[in-house]
């Protein structure tokens, strides 16, 4: 393995019970620190499938799937939390809690890793300046915009400054100009060293990224 290899594949074989034909057949895949990494494949070619085993959400047998030389499917399931925490994860459906407000929302990970307050008030009033999102703070998701929620979504992942973020499809549901924008934040956050993973299957967003910042393609099926 790469010393500088932050998650790796290796003949990563798995598939749905149902089905006859595997989704990945030896399969195999690096995410390096500090790189901006496109997956990009047409519908069913198992792009969001990857995105849950990078989590864990799915399982895989052993000596497939590693975060830092250390194999994910071992980890008990305090470790598999602690891995967790070291990701930041936007989704194309937001994930938020409709109940809350943006400001509860962005800083929920950080409750729930049991921080302390003054270095939460820190961090998130970093993020809502970068974000102008300040006018916004007591109001509940519920009542905002697609894109206003992206942008909550995209500052939720980025709030405890994880080792690496998984973008899966997450401008899906936005019009042109609010995706350039989001890719915009993208680009400056792997500037400023979050390593990016973004899951995509839209050639043009790809195209854009590419004329704005170094990427690497890999092409699923």
């Amino acid at each position: 393995m790469h010393i500088d290899n932050l998650i790796e594949m290796r003949n990563l074989t798995w598939g749905y019970p149902e089905s006859a034909i595997l989704l990945f057949n030896h399969y195999n895949f690096s995410l390096k620190k500090g790189e901006f990494c496109v997956i990009m494949g047409k519908s069913g070619t198992g792009k969001s499938t990857l995105a849950r085993i990078l989590t864990g959400e799915k399982s895989v047998g052993e000596k497939m799937v590693y975060h830092k030389h250390e194999d994910i499917s071992k980890y008990s399931d305090e470790e598999m939390q602690t891995y967790r925490r070291k990701m930041g994860i936007i989704f194309q459906d937001y994930k938020l809690i409709e109940y809350m407000t943006v400001k509860e929302n962005i800083i929920y990970p950080l409750v729930l890793y049991g921080v302390g307050e003054s270095i939460i008030d820190a961090k998130y009033q970093k993020l809502q300046q970068k974000y102008n999102i300040s006018h916004l703070e007591d109001l509940p998701v519920k009542f905002l915009s697609a894109w206003e929620k992206q942008k909550v979504a995209l500052a939720r992942a980025l709030i405890h400054d994880p080792e690496f973020i998984i973008a899966d499809e997450p401008t899906g549901n936005l019009d042109w100009e609010h995706t350039q924008t989001i890719w915009d934040l993208l680009i400056q956050s792997n500037q400023n060293g979050n390593t990016i993973l973004l899951i995509t299957h839209d050639i043009h967003l790809v195209n854009y990224l590419k004329e704005k910042h170094p990427i690497r393609l890999e092409m699923l099926g």
